[in-house]
């Protein structure tokens, strides 16, 4: 088993949170140290390393919590490449041709826009329950009308046919 410097260990883990793009596994093969051992280390020095705000790339972070922006500057990027260059740019970007195209019809279609947040998602579904609660109230409350008036149209309809009783003057 080797045994490894602390500034070897602290050199390899800041590689790999200053370069996202690359993987834990191909750093790992680079320096031909057990994936499972470099994993502890990342989780045991991640907090004390310094991260080089410059050598983070934006476009390293998934491409389903990419912005808006980010997606439109994608498609830009992309509408004249030709297929080979195409396949270099989603590669490079970590992102799939399929996505350029569900981001370009988004982007077509406007849909982008029409999603509503989390808090207007809630205030939606709570007022969606109150016009429920009102809907079933307001049923009921036709319903008690209804039989009332039935009941009254019949009463007057007893009283025409046998008459008015003198004890319900």
């Amino acid at each position: 088993m080797a045994i490894y410097s602390e500034a070897f260990k602290e050199s390899l883990v800041k590689k790999i949170l200053n370069t996202p793009h690359k993987s834990i596994r191909e750093t790992a093969e680079e320096a031909n140290i057990a994936l499972s051992t470099l994993h502890g280390w990342v989780s045991r020095l991640k907090n004390s390393v310094k991260i080089d705000p410059e050598a983070l790339d934006l476009s390293a972070k998934r491409p389903l919590s990419w912005t808006t922006e980010q997606r439109f500057n994608a498609l830009l990027s992309t509408t004249n490449l030709d297929d080979e260059s195409l396949n270099h740019y989603c590669r490079q970007h970590g992102i799939y041709k399929h996505q350029l195209n569900e981001w370009r019809q988004e982007f077509m279609t406007q849909q982008s826009d029409d999603k509503p947040s989390k808090k207007q998602a809630a205030e939606i579904k709570q007022l969606r329950e109150e016009n429920k609660k009102l809907e079933r109230d307001l049923r009921r409350k036709e319903k008690a009308l209804a039989e009332a008036s039935a009941l009254l149209i019949l009463k007057k309809k007893a009283d025409l046919i046998w008459g008015v009783d003198e004890d319900d003057l």
